[in-house]
């Protein structure tokens, strides 16, 4: 035999039909339902929020892992190989290419004394000054460009784990974890911003024609032109039309140079 459910007894539903007091109960638990949602669409939300925070991290860990050691690939083999070719091309008199192998193998190799120092000499011949960097920019500069591409990413890696993962880890090595999580975070910050500061550096190129090269106000062959460059003189190389390449010195003048007088450091992934 079935058994109806009692309905609550109060005052007001004493004076109220069956039907009414139904209506009643339901507008009841409609607000309350609005006012507190369900535990499974708080669920939900939490499933959703944890969901976007993984797919972020892994876009992030993938952003800073492959595009910088992607780009930041001279053609070489190893610093030095390229610094043998630098010996060798500054003996020949070719300053603009021996500066060019100098600075690849420094990408390679940041901290080594004797590149450092072959590329002092080679840029005093040349004639060229050598790049400024700002006091609170060197510190970006002590580790290579994939060396930090490299920090970043597996910084990042553990810190999802751990954030992830807090349930699976002791109740006894949870405070330990914490701290372990926000020193990576930190770490991936730090290693993910010296990657940033750097990234103008993927765009610094070299001239390395045998003579001066001529800055022109058009990507054109008979453009008239508007001042010399260096063998071995640094810019920046912004955009490329046709054969010419618009680059930018380090005193913010622009001009239009062969694409055969330039290279980039650090050459384009391809």
């Amino acid at each position: 035999m079935k058994t109806c459910k009692q309905l609550p007894t109060n005052p007001i539903m004493k004076h109220l039909s069956p039907d009414e007091q139904k209506v009643l109960l339901s507008t009841r638990h409609r607000r309350a339902a609005e006012r507190h949602p369900s535990r499974h669409s708080q669920n939900g939300a939490g499933i959703a929020r944890r969901t976007l925070i993984i797919v972020a991290c892994v876009l992030g860990l993938a952003a800073a892992g492959s595009a910088p050691l992607n780009a930041a690939e001279p053609r070489a083999v190893s610093a030095p190989a390229l610094f043998n070719d630098a010996n060798a091309a500054q003996r020949a008199g070719r300053l603009g290419p021996a500066i060019l192998d100098y600075e690849r193998a420094r990408v390679l190799a940041p901290g080594d004394d004797a590149i450092a120092k072959n590329l002092t000499v080679a840029r005093g011949k040349a004639g060229v000054a050598a790049p400024i960097v700002p006091k609170w920019e060197r510190p970006a500069f002590w580790l290579g460009f994939d060396t930090l591409a490299a920090l970043a990413s597996v910084s990042l890696a553990f810190f999802c784990l751990i954030f992830f993962g807090t349930r699976l880890i002791p109740t006894t090595l949870r405070r330990f974890s914490r701290g372990a999580a926000t020193l990576l975070g930190a770490s991936a910050l730090l290693a993910a911003g010296a990657v940033a500061l750097r990234w103008p550096e993927l765009n610094r190129a070299v001239i390395v024609s045998a003579a001066p090269a001529g800055a022109r106000i058009a990507p054109a062959a008979n453009a008239a032109v508007s001042f010399q460059l260096k063998p071995g003189e640094f810019v920046s190389a912004e955009n490329r039309y046709g054969a010419f390449v618009r680059i930018r010195t380090a005193d913010g003048q622009h001009g239009w140079v062969s694409s055969a007088e330039i290279e980039k450091i650090i050459p384009s992934a391809s």
